[in-house]
């Protein structure tokens, strides 16, 4: 019993992580709420690379790949690296 108890209290003194709430759109913009981006880059202008070649693939396409066709199969791992993208720069997207 003493085991279990003392295992109890141990894991009970451990500190609590605190789960970093996500960012809104207009502190992910702010380079002193958001170190992930520093230039302060909006939405609309970060990720050219990834953004280029999601609207390409999606210009080729159809812009569906939401849907499950074509599109879904084409556009798929270049959207998720664009979402990744966005992402990393602190945005919640």
């Amino acid at each position: 019993m003493s085991v279990s108890s003392s295992a109890a209290s141990s894991s009970s003194s451990l500190p609590l992580a605190a789960t970093p709430r996500a960012l809104t759109n207009a502190e992910a913009i702010n380079p002193a709420t958001n170190p992930l981006n520093p230039q302060g880059l909006k939405p609309c202008c970060a990720c050219p690379d990834t953004k280029k070649l999601r609207d390409d693939c999606f210009l080729q396409y159809g812009s569906n790949a939401d849907e499950g066709n074509e599109s879904a199969a084409k556009c798929q791992d270049i959207v998720k690296n664009h979402l990744a993208c966005m992402r990393g720069l602190g945005f919640n997207v």
